[in-house]
């Protein structure tokens, strides 16, 4: 009996970083890829002069969009010791997806580099412009991850029931948001169809019912004992 207490006290514990490391890629990631957008938004003369007269801004959206990266590859590892006994191999996805994720974002970040140390002071608009759309198509192609690592992370909150079942389900439709930014890279005109705007539109409800949901559940209550049926 004891140390069936000790490890529903750990699971608990788990969930509750788990869901701090949620939180954080929530917090941390809106708030840098806004504050990114808004600097990098315009043409070439005007962001320069905003990165020029924001240096200190630019150099806090992009730390803030790397903490939010590397929480995601906290968030795949407590996730994975929660629930791989659920399914190990959705767990191994989960996983692998997660790395993919991280890596590609910060690939992505990464052409941001020269503006981080020139402040913008050290870049004309020419060397702009190829460092802006290198760093806008490799973001929305990491997109893919974001959406992938979601469809094991849902089916395995589905099948372990560390939260309701509702909110795997809502995590394994908001894979599909991500997929369509996705597709975006490849059809940029594509968001301007209807079809698009309604499934986006549907998706992202539930990006916002399964990630903030699971997030602040695991939060607050913790992870409940998984099901530990035949792992697959």
């Amino acid at each position: 009996m004891p140390n069936t207490m000790l490890s529903a006290s750990n699971m608990n514990a788990a969930g509750r970083y788990a869901g701090l490391a949620y939180l954080v890629i929530i917090l941390f990631s809106i708030a840098g890829y806004t504050t990114m957008s808004r600097l990098l938004a315009g043409d070439a003369p005007t962001v320069l002069g905003r990165l020029a007269a924001s240096p200190a801004l630019f150099s806090l959206a992009f730390t803030a969009m790397a903490i939010g990266f590397a929480a995601w590859l906290v968030l795949g590892a407590l996730l994975h010791r929660l629930m791989s006994s659920s399914g190990r191999l959705a767990a191994l996805l989960l996983v692998i997806f997660t790395v993919a994720g991280v890596a590609m974002n910060f690939i992505a970040l990464s052409q941001l580099l020269p503006l981080v140390s020139s402040a913008g002071g050290g870049i004309d608009a020419p060397a702009l412009a190829p460092i802006q759309r290198s760093y806008e198509r490799l973001l929305l192609l990491a997109q893919v991850f974001s959406g992938l690592w979601l469809f094991p992370f849902g089916w395995l909150v589905v099948r372990s029931r560390i939260a309701p079942r509702l909110l795997g389900a809502c995590l394994i439709v908001a894979g599909f948001f991500y997929l369509l930014q996705f597709a975006t890279a490849f059809e940029p005109h594509l968001d301007q169809m209807t079809t698009y705007r309604i499934f986006s539109t549907a998706t992202g409800i539930a990006v916002f019912a399964g990630e903030f949901g699971t997030c602040f559940w695991l939060l607050i209550k913790g992870a409940g004992a998984p099901n530990r049926g035949r792992a697959a």
